[in-house]
């Protein structure tokens, strides 16, 4: 049921929210160590360079990373099997606040947090890791429920589409190549401007995140209801 080419008030909601994957994850490598909270295949690759033994990375706080983003994974599949086929806008609304209360609570455990280079991690610096992934994790299922052609996380994914698609690449160039450019380019845009919010705090860069989910996915649902809802 699935609609071959999504309406562009979604796909400019997916490049929105794929420009927020930037965000966090200049918080989370920048801020809060050497780990992703959206990325976890960089967390896999951190875990593995630990493991033999590699210098300056922080084991443990991509392992929460990736438990967290697994049970947010969980979650927002969970929320997409009860609502989605019949409710599409209340899912998709549910879900992407669910995503937005996490970043606020994990902007708000980060006040006055210390993300200088010599400190030691506490409770508050995995809390934060946590609710950040879980919000990812659960963004992240929604956003692969939605079969929209945008991997708001995956970005190599939509390159390899972008390219396959591209005349180059012996496509015809059409079916929202220009979104997917978009949405490449969202990914640097999105780590810029996580990188400067830092300069404030993490708690502004992660409630930027916040309205950056809510404001891209509330754009699409206040258009008119899509005939066929797009991953349901």
């Amino acid at each position: 049921m699935s609609s071959p080419v999504p309406p562009d008030s979604l796909q400019k909601a997916l490049v929105v929210v794929t420009a927020v994957t930037g965000i966090v994850d200049a918080v989370a490598f920048l801020g809060l160590g050497q780990i992703f909270t959206a990325f976890m295949t960089g967390n896999l690759l951190f875990l593995g360079f630990a493991l033999a033994g590699g210098e300056g990375l922080e084991p443990l706080g991509s392992a929460t990373a990736l438990a967290a983003f697994i049970a947010g994974v969980v979650a927002g599949s969970r929320l997409g099997v009860a609502l989605a086929v019949e409710r599409y806008r209340r899912w998709l609304f549910t879900s992407a606040s669910v995503a937005a209360a996490l970043l606020v609570a994990a902007a708000l455990t980060a006040i006055g947090l210390d993300t200088g280079t010599g400190r030691e991690p506490g409770t508050r610096h995995y809390a934060v890791i946590a609710l950040t992934a879980l919000a990812m994790g659960v963004r992240s299922a929604t956003m692969w429920r939605l079969r929209a052609g945008l991997n708001t996380t995956l970005v190599t994914g939509t390159l390899i589409t972008w390219i396959r698609t591209s005349a180059p690449g012996g496509g015809t160039g059409g079916g929202g190549q220009r979104y997917r450019a978009a949405a490449l380019l969202a990914v640097p845009a999105g780590a810029a401007i996580g990188t400067l919010l830092l300069r404030l705090s993490v708690t502004a860069a992660l409630l930027t995140a916040a309205a950056g989910v809510l404001g891209g996915i509330g754009g699409h649902l206040l258009r008119p209801a899509p005939r066929h809802p797009p991953g349901a």
